[in-house]
């Protein structure tokens, strides 16, 4: 019987990569225009693409784990050991590649506990608000969520009740981030470190898997899921929130605005279309080289702000001239350097887990 699930679902969904990149080709978007033109506050479109843009990987980033892995991954030393290699040449090549560019620009960056614990991905578990280059925050609470990732699916594969438990424990401790841990009396850069804490995100990481777990082997009709995609845009859009952003991430808001990319990612992925050619090919590159785009946009706009300086770019061209080498500079990096290492990471842990078997 699982050997014909498997076979039911597909092995890749298109639609996600789509979604993937367009997440990525926000926050760089978010990033570009509020570094060029100021600070943009929670009722603005880009000022909650912002923080949830994000959230929409970590979504994505469960619900793409459990449909690949739910029926891969097993209890075992040869399948953790095959799951955890392919994460670590999955996202610290790349890292290591982007941190000593930070570490040469930024000589406050340069503490030895600090660069140990960011090389190393440790810092994701203890110093979350302590990384080496913009975003990579993020980067540390993916490393945390891959920790618990076999213990949600394996839950989930044990009982249903078992997972609920699981859901409402992890849900709770959002609930807890959400109103007693964050106060929205404050901005949100008072509130950094617990907003960026693994703990507070990785419901929306569970989120995902929840998806995955409860509709892989499900089709759906597609009208009702076209209703809902374009009814949770309009929810994020328009939800009556202004101020500093910090609104966004606090009580209620919280989980009105989490619930508008558990949906969105609901909807896409249960909408596994391929659009045509002329919108697949860009979408889906986006998707492919959406982790380079999203390290890489930050040191690309360091440089052409400092070249849009010296000969006195407009704003606009600053932003498209910054857009054009982030992406060309992407799909370089993503061609001729992770995918080298996705590779290589497929062969170290065949040949590990192959004497384990």
């Amino acid at each position: 019987m699982a050997a014909t699930q498997v076979q039911q679902a597909p092995a890749r969904v298109t639609s996600l990569d789509y979604l993937r990149g367009l997440a990525a080709l926000g926050i760089l978007l978010y990033h570009f225009q509020s570094w060029t033109l100021g600070h943009m506050e929670a009722e603005t479109f880009w000022g909650r693409i912002g923080l949830y843009g994000v959230a929409i990987f970590y979504v994505l980033s469960g619900l793409t784990l459990y449909h690949v892995y739910e029926a891969r991954l097993q209890p075992n030393k040869a399948g953790l050991t095959d799951f955890y290699l392919k994460r670590i040449f999955r996202l610290f090549p790349l890292l290591w590649l982007i941190m000593p560019v930070y570490l040469v620009i930024l000589p406050e960056l340069r503490e030895w506990d600090r660069i140990l614990l960011n090389f190393t991905g440790l810092f994701g578990f203890v110093a979350w608000d302590e990384p080496i280059g913009t975003g990579v925050w993020s980067i540390g609470n993916e490393l945390v969520f891959y920790l618990f990732f076999p213990l949600f699916l394996f839950s989930a594969r044990y009982s249903r009740a078992l997972f609920a438990i699981v859901c409402l424990l992890i849900v709770g401790i959002g609930v807890y981030f959400a109103f007693y841990s964050i106060d929205d009396a404050d901005p949100l850069a008072k509130h950094w470190r617990d907003y960026v804490n693994p703990f507070n995100q990785i419901f929306l990481f569970l989120g995902g898997v929840a998806i995955g777990y409860l509709t892989k082997y499900k089709s759906l009709p597609a009208v009702p899921l076209v209703i809902l995609l374009v009814l949770a845009v309009l929810v994020f859009t328009y939800y009556p929130a202004a101020g500093n952003t910090i609104v966004l991430v606090t009580d209620w808001e919280r989980f009105v605005f989490a619930g508008t990319c558990l949906a969105v990612c609901f909807a896409v992925y249960k909408l596994p279309v391929t659009l045509p050619r002329v919108l697949h090919v860009p979408l889906h590159t986006l998707g492919e080289i959406s982790y380079a785009l999203y390290l890489l946009h930050p040191l690309v706009y360091k440089l052409v702000k400092f070249v849009a300086r010296q000969y006195g770019f407009a704003p606009w061209v600053t932003i498209l001239v910054a857009i054009v080498i982030t992406v060309i500079a992407s799909q370089l990096v993503y061609r001729y350097y992770e995918q080298r290492f996705v590779k290589l990471g497929q062969k170290v842990s065949k040949s590990l887990t192959s004497r384990m078997t």
